[in-house]
């Protein structure tokens, strides 16, 4: 029996270094060997417990990148080859750190599904939306088509209008992809960003914005109802005043009828301010999960323009990259998984490809 090397989450902060059987090529899908895996903010909130699967254990990373090692008997796309490496948007959320996995893709142009109860409220599909990476973009950079994929799902789904003042909440590397594209590709009067990481701040102002702030600069500076629309990529967020949160901060800014997309997700629970979206008659969206309201086939045409998004330097992939970690050493991941949250950095790869001896 072939084996891999997986690193499961068995409980929030606790994960092994296991050896596990490695998976058999669905008959109508592909068996990959996993090149290279980013790290995600989903990631680190389902292993700091703010996103919590149906059970344990769970092979944590889902922002991944992997070369065709077989094909299944059934696979029907003429144009992937053993060799060709492949990124994917969807399966839920697991399943990256190991070395091989697989995947029942559908590519830009083909409409497939096997849809599912996930048992977390929305209907998913077995199914993934992918893409064969182009040669134009290295191993490293297309790390960053999924991340890329999913803030474009959200923002063609829930754009700004011609000319809107934009606001990005947390400058993380989402809100840099978000900020980028928005600014390049949207016409808005303005984009600016907030962050509490000053290091971050200044990533953002490099890449998008016309003003980062801090958090108390943001409060004393802007005036109320100055933002048409807000992006809020932020993680769960905890603060000792109520009126310091800054989505609450957010809303105040925000003019009358403005958009407020979300796209962090947590199932800790967030303050939102019910009066203020009331008052202000503010429009909250977010573009689902749920394939049955965005199906599968869809994304992936967005994960065909988000390779064209890296390819043309819109999103610029090489200044995203922070770190390259080794699988090999685990105990290192380990440390990133739980410093995450106070790193000054953007992405960090967690790098499976064989250094020669």
């Amino acid at each position: 029996m072939h084996t891999m090397k997986a690193v499961q989450l068995i409980a929030p902060r606790k994960t092994i270094l296991a050896e596990l059987p490695r998976p058999d090529v669905p008959a109508d899908g592909l068996l990959m060997q996993t090149l290279c895996v980013s790290i995600c903010s989903t990631d680190i909130s389902f292993y700091e417990g703010h996103l919590f699967p149906s059970e344990y254990p769970i092979i944590l990373g889902h922002e991944y990148l992997g070369k065709v090692v077989e094909i299944g008997p059934e696979f029907d796309n003429p144009d992937i080859r053993l060799g060709d490496r492949v990124v994917y948007w969807g399966q839920t959320d697991f399943g990256g750190f190991a070395e091989y996995r697989t995947v029942r893709p559908i590519f830009s142009g083909e409409v497939k599904k096997d849809v599912f109860w996930a048992d977390r409220n929305f209907f998913d599909d077995n199914r993934a939306a992918a893409v064969k990476v182009p040669d134009a973009l290295d191993d490293l950079q297309a790390s960053f088509i999924e991340p890329t994929t999913g803030a474009l799902r959200s923002i063609l789904g829930n754009p700004p209008q011609i000319g809107d003042k934009v606001l990005v909440l947390g400058t993380g590397p989402i809100g840099i992809i978000a900020g980028s594209v928005i600014k390049r590709l949207l016409a808005p009067t303005s984009v600016v960003s907030v962050d509490a990481n000053p290091r971050r701040n200044e990533h953002a102002v490099e890449h998008f914005s016309d003003r980062a702030y801090l958090p108390d600069e943001l409060i004393e500076e802007v005036p109320e109802n100055t933002f048409d629309y807000v992006f809020d990529c932020l993680p769960t967020v905890h603060v000792e005043d109520e009126e310091k949160d800054p989505r609450r901060v957010a809303m105040r800014k925000m003019k009358p009828k403005g958009r407020y997309v979300l796209y962090g997700a947590s199932q800790e629970m967030q303050r939102f301010d019910t009066w203020l979206m009331l008052a202000k008659g503010i429009n909250i969206s977010a573009s689902p999960f749920d394939v049955s309201a965005f199906p599968m086939h869809k994304t992936a045409n967005v994960i065909q323009s988000a390779v064209q998004m890296l390819v043309s330097g819109i999103v610029d992939g090489r200044r995203l990259l922070s770190t390259v970690h080794s699988f090999d050493d685990y105990d290192g991941l380990v440390d990133i998984f739980g410093n995450y949250r106070s790193t000054t950095g953007l992405k960090t790869i967690v790098d499976f490809r064989k250094q020669p001896a």
